[in-house]
């Protein structure tokens, strides 16, 4: 005889009710907590205890419409705060822009344990350099300094100190003041 048992009877691994918040779009391209940068277009969600990788079906109580999403974040607790989500999947679900909604969060199976121990993302290659650069460029050798030369005009000397080093020019008029100085 043969039976069939229905997956469906099987209680989800994990579910919870309450409320969902946006993730900022502030945070676009940075890194995750599991390594992956965030996009706002992609359907992930940030979640305080569940497994990075960890497939959910996020449920808007209001309205019914259901998105799944893949947790790839943290977030901090706040009370009644279950789940921040991209903002693709917010709207998708149709909470809205920057607003919270009543949530029903539910997981039928958790990850592999491994998931999220390499970052997700690789280096990306220098596209903008040309592939005929191989040396590196010469790097910068200064020369000696330029030799510096007085300035003579009327009415000032300008000082060599024994070092060489050139000193700001003195005035050696008598009373008058130097030409071109105001004098209030």
């Amino acid at each position: 005889m043969l039976a069939l048992v229905s997956c469906a009877s099987r209680p989800p691994a994990y579910q919870e009710q309450g409320w969902a918040s946006y993730v900022a779009d502030q945070y676009t391209g940075r890194p995750t907590s599991s390594g992956e940068l965030y996009h706002p277009q992609a359907y992930t969600a940030a979640h305080t205890s569940l497994p990075f990788g960890t497939v959910v079906t996020v449920k808007n109580i209001m309205n019914g419409k259901t998105v799944n999403v893949t947790i790839n974040d943290r977030f901090p607790f706040y009370p009644g705060r279950i789940i921040n989500l991209s903002s693709v999947a917010a709207q998708h679900i149709g909470i809205p822009y920057m607003q919270m909604g009543q949530v029903q969060v539910t997981a039928k199976t958790m990850p592999q344990a491994n998931y999220g121990q390499q970052p997700a993302y690789q280096a990306q290659p220098n596209y903008g350099a040309y592939p005929q650069q191989q040396q590196a460029a010469p790097m910068y050798q200064p020369q000696q300094a330029a030799p510096t030369y007085p300035v003579q005009q009327p009415g000032y000397q300008v000082q060599q100190p024994a070092g060489g080093a050139p000193n700001a020019p003195t005035y050696n008029g008598a009373a008058s003041t130097p030409p071109g100085l105001k004098t209030f």
